[in-house]
């Protein structure tokens, strides 16, 4: 990829994320579009990649993709890498194509773990390998739909675990009796989160089942605003979250936090009240590892 241009094409379920990089290694233009794997019809994927980027495309580039686009609900699906994986180990392994350019086209695995129990991701491998430093141990955590908590050191990803904490969150408030409480439109006070992070801390032991029905008995008692429901209840879905990372064993001094910033400091304070530091990584992290991974050498096609 070094001395060469390169196109990182970040390509998820919702998003489409596109990043030139210059035969130096360095960024020169960025796209981003609502036209994630879902909108694109009939297979039509190249169709759509030239809609959006094919201005960039020149024989000469090296297309280098990554996200759910690799997935088999996707373009090219590619097999994963598995732990521990390095950035190197994700390039050796891609699966190569040709662009109706000439352009060389390459579909970046995903990793996967399989014990103690399989788990996999596409695309928040990069994050985690801009977030980190090739030589230092780290715990990331990627808050979202799926959440990551994934074990870094010396540049590969050693583990990693999945916690469906935001759809069990819309779950929740939208298809339960506990959504139903909540005035249509209601915001909530900031203060109801960290209480349901705290409640969520003290009953760990009982579990989400448990604890996500306060926010009911709580409202009936006069303890909990209707209105509040929506932030207490993701209290309570990112403590338990918090809850189930502590219980991995990892014992982190820290935790690097990647993401959007408004859920990013959700998880900051989440830290805090379980006695937990923490780091919210810079915004460009997703560039970061987009870079690394355009300057590593090209492995043979």
């Amino acid at each position: 990829m070094a001395g060469r241009e390169a196109i990182i094409i970040d390509w998820g379920t919702t998003n489409f994320r596109a990043y030139r990089f210059d035969s130096a290694g360095e960024p020169v233009a960025e796209h981003r579009a609502a036209a994630g794997i879902l909108s694109v019809a009939d297979g039509a994927f190249e169709a759509v990649l030239d809609r959006q980027i094919g201005a960039w495309i020149t024989s000469d580039s090296e297309l280098l993709f990554s996200g759910m686009i690799t997935s088999r609900n996707g373009w090219v699906e590619t097999p994963y890498a598995e732990t521990p994986a390095s950035l190197e180990a994700l390039a050796a392994a891609s699966v190569h194509r040709r662009h109706a350019s000439g352009a060389t086209m390459r579909f970046l695995p995903g990793v996967a773990m399989r014990h103690p129990v399989p788990d996999v991701m596409r695309g928040e491998e990069i994050q985690v390998f801009g977030a980190c430093v090739p030589e230092e141990e780290s715990i990331v955590v990627l808050p979202g739909t799926h959440s990551k908590w994934v074990r870094h050191h010396t540049g590969r990803i050693e583990a990693f675990h999945t916690f469906m904490t935001g759809e069990i969150y819309a779950a929740l408030k939208g298809h339960t009796i506990l959504g139903r409480l909540l005035p249509e439109g209601a915001t909530g006070a900031p203060g109801a989160f960290a209480e349901g992070v705290r409640h969520m801390r003290s009953h760990a032991g009982a579990g989400l089942l448990h604890a996500a029905f306060s926010a009911r008995s709580r409202v009936l008692f006069d303890e909990l605003a209707p209105a509040d429901i929506g932030e207490y209840l993701s209290g309570i879905v990112i403590g338990a979250e918090m809850a189930g990372g502590l219980a991995l064993g990892w014992n982190p001094a820290s935790l690097r936090l990647v993401g959007e910033p408004p859920l990013t400091a959700r998880y900051a304070e989440a830290a805090r009240i379980f006695g937990l530091a923490s780091q919210i990584a810079p915004a460009d992290t997703t560039i970061r590892g987009f870079r690394r991974l355009a300057a590593l050498k090209e492995p043979d096609a």
